[in-house]
């Protein structure tokens, strides 16, 4: 049984190589070093194992015994996937979030939606204050663990979305569309909320045209078998 210590610091590899993944910094296909990723993160070759095959049941890498571990292209079936569930699971819960809100969730949305505002030029806190919003919808829903079960679904629906936020007039239009969502919750106006929210969310089908395009060109973005040594 693993060590409590031992967990934490898997955990920590794997967030990590996740979030670098999810960012874009570790690109589709790029090969992953087990002997630099132990240099890189200061730990030894057990956790980064552990990691790896933590993100590989969560198809971002790729293992292939023998030859190496890779970044896994981004699945655009998975995109498809994760936005249909992450839509229909977003739009109950914006509906219930602004039957059932309070004063407390009110105060909660605006000072979230402030400091959205305030990060609008570094992508990732942007990014990380965006989660929370919709996290937050979900709190105020009534269903906080809901947010766990869309995260899981939106791995690489994430890997799209993120593309996004390091775009400045994208960023604006977000923040347009979260106040309006915001707006919309507070009053208590489930239609206009829920209408917002799926508006929202579909915008990732545009990027999704895009990677079409540029897998159509031949870009890494859809999963191909790699060789083998023992094909070859």
């Amino acid at each position: 049984m693993m060590d409590r210590s031992r967990y934490r610091l898997t955990n920590q590899v794997f967030d990590k190589i996740r979030d670098d993944i999810i960012s874009g910094r570790l690109a589709p296909e790029s090969p992953l070093s087990e002997a630099d990723l132990c240099e890189q993160l200061k730990v030894s070759r057990t956790p980064v194992r552990e990691a790896l095959i933590k993100l590989s049941e969560e198809e971002l890498v790729l293992i292939y015994p023998h030859v190496g571990t890779f970044v896994a292209p981004i699945s655009l079936e998975a995109v498809r996937v994760g936005q249909y569930i992450r839509e229909h699971l977003e739009c109950a819960l914006v509906a219930d979030a602004a039957r059932n809100i309070d004063d407390d969730g009110r105060k909660r949305l605006r000072e979230n939606i402030r400091e959205q505002v305030a990060a609008a030029k570094n992508p990732d806190e942007f990014y990380r204050l965006d989660n929370v919003f919709h996290a937050l919808i979900a709190e105020l829903g009534g269903f906080a663990g809901a947010w766990n079960a869309i995260l899981r679904a939106k791995t690489q629906f994430d890997r799209v979305r993120y593309q996004t936020v390091q775009d400045k007039g994208r960023v604006k239009e977000i923040l347009v569309e979260h106040n309006l969502i915001a707006d919309a919750i507070i009053a208590g106006d489930v239609d206009t909320a829920t209408k917002g929210i799926r508006s929202h969310l579909r915008t990732v089908f545009a990027n999704l045209d895009k990677l079409a395009l540029e897998d159509r060109k031949e870009a890494p973005v859809v999963r191909k078998k790699r060789t083998t040594r023992n094909e070859q």
